[in-house]
Formats: C-alpha cells, sequence, structure tokens
C-alpha cells in the first residue's frame, strides 16, 4: 500500500506535473539503470532501455493503480522492456554481447561489497566483483532476473512475484538455483571455498 505521500506524488504524476516526474527520473534513474545493466550487460543498451522506462511510466501513469510502490512498477516496466530488447537482439542476430568493462567503468557503479583499505585487498575485491558480475551475467535470464531482484536490488519476496508472475515457491527455487549455479561458476575465484 502506498503512504499518504506516495498516493499524493502519484495524484501530481497523474496530474502531468513535470517537476513530480523529473523527481520520480531523479529518484529512480540509477536503480532502473544499474537494473537494466546487469540484466542486459551493456551499458549503451541498459541508458537505451532506461530511457524507454521512463518514457513509458510518463505514458502510463494514469494506467498505475497503487497496488505495489512506484519503484515495483518501474522494475516491472524495466523487466517488460529488457526482454522485449533481448528478443529484438535476438532477431536481429545481434545476441547479448556482455562487456566487464561496460559493467565496472561506470561513473555511477556500484560495487557488490565495501571495499578493503589495503591495495592488495582492493585488487582481490575488484577481481572477485567483475568475477561475480561477469557470472550473473552468465547466468540463464530467467535465474538471472529473479537473482539480482533479490540479491542486488534487494526486494522482498512478494515484490519479485508481482513483478515476474511467479509463485513465492518458485521464486525461492530460482534463487536457490542461480546461487548454486553462480557458486559453481564462481568456484575457481574462490580457492575451493563454498558460497552459503
Amino acid at each position: 500500500m502506498l503512504s499518504p505521500e506516495e498516493k499524493q506524488f502519484v495524484e501530481q504524476l497523474k496530474s502531468g506535473d513535470n517537476r513530480a516526474f523529473t523527481r520520480l527520473v531523479t529518484q529512480n534513474q540509477d536503480r532502473i539503470y544499474s537494473y537494466l545493466l546487469r540484466m542486459l550487460g551493456n551499458s549503451y543498451e541498459a541508458s537505451e532501455v532506461t530511457q524507454e522506462v521512463f518514457t513509458a511510466a510518463f505514458r502510463f501513469m494514469k494506467h498505475f493503480r497503487g497496488d505495489s510502490s512506484l519503484v515495483t512498477w518501474l522494475l516491472k516496466i524495466a523487466s517488460n522492456m529488457y526482454k522485449n530488447r533481448i528478443r529484438y537482439n535476438v532477431r536481429r542476430k545481434r545476441g547479448r554481447e556482455a562487456s566487464i568493462d561496460d559493467l565496472v567503468e561506470q561513473p555511477n557503479y556500484i560495487p557488490i561489497g565495501g571495499r578493503p583499505e589495503s591495495p592488495e585487498g582492493q585488487a582481490a575485491s575488484r577481481e572477485l566483483e567483475i568475477a561475480i558480475h561477469a557470472a550473473i551475467a552468465k547466468l540463464p535470464a530467467d535465474f538471472r532476473e529473479v537473482l539480482v531482484l533479490r540479491d542486488l536490488e534487494l526486494l522482498p519476496y512478494s515484490d519479485i512475484e508481482q513483478l515476474t508472475g511467479l509463485a513465492e515457491g518458485t521464486v525461492k527455487s530460482r534463487i536457490h538455483r542461480a546461487r548454486q549455479y553462480l557458486a559453481e561458476l564462481l568456484s575457481e575465484h574462490l580457492d575451493g571455498e563454498k558460497l552459503s
């Protein structure tokens, strides 16, 4: 449910208030871009689709019912759009080309964990971050989506169910399997340690 402040904000958006829409974009563009970058693996396409998400949000704001938060609604739009983009790329035979450089050389790049103080620790941490992002990009799309939503976007299961249309048990099962698959992909970087 929306708070009274959120309801007022939604009403401003629905009335076409440009300042409210600018606020919506400013507050959410980094999160939407980050999600799309993880899902598409290409900074140019993530940036392009992020713009499309907010264009669609502006056009369809009048249809927002308030059954979820605005962020969840925007992530649902982003989810649909990235899937459309992947289908388009497959049809155009371009495929999904993930570049590690695209992931780590962004000015607004948010690392998975905090950085240790020593240069050696920073280098090891950076190497692990790159390996994690590369491994996430290799996950099958169904697994990657729920893992990113849960472990990186930190959404509750109920929001993930709403975004994906999957039952709670299916969401939890896919997250579990995605984590196992990710652990296998990362095993060479973990020196034989298991992820739990």
